[in-house]
């Protein structure tokens, strides 16, 4: 009786169970990756133009978004910034991008090199950065960038 309880926990019961955000199938995740990596090219490039449009479809309503300054901003912040020429993004670049996927959340790291003048200063910086994707309304939209400085 023992064994027969043991065999369905062990064997019968796993494979009834949806499968785990870390196994999904290869071409699943590689299709997801490069979904994201395209949603992030289009918001730098948003960004770049000041593209509010773009930017209020590819960011959550909720969005918490960390500058490499501190400066926290949500999404309506983050947009009138940009709107009122507060922060103006010249040129992003992303380089060693990596995408996790957990279900219907992925976590990207990555670094990038920004151009932009803030608050009426140029700055030229290189960062680390995490960004949070959630599926919200059958589309994924950011909900969290952190970034800080890389160190020299």
């Amino acid at each position: 009786m023992k064994l027969a309880v043991l065999f369905m926990v062990s064997i019968v019961l796993p494979a009834m169970l949806p499968r785990a955000a870390g196994q999904s199938n290869p071409q699943d995740l590689r299709s997801v990756e490069s979904e994201i990596k395209s949603l992030e090219e289009r918001r730098f490039q948003a960004m770049t133009q000041a593209d509010l449009p773009a930017l209020e479809n590819l960011l959550s309503d909720d969005l918490v978004y960390t500058h490499a300054t501190g400066w926290r901003q949500n999404k309506a912040e983050f947009l009138a910034s940009i709107r009122a020429r507060e922060i103006q993004y010249h040129s992003i670049t992303s380089d060693r991008v990596k995408v996790r996927v957990y279900g219907n959340t992925i976590v990207v790291t990555g670094a990038a090199s920004i151009k932009a003048r803030a608050k009426g200063q140029e700055l030229s910086v290189d960062l680390l950065y995490l960004e949070v994707f959630e599926k919200q309304d059958g589309r994924w939209q950011l909900v969290a960038w952190e970034s800080t400085r890389r160190a020299p």
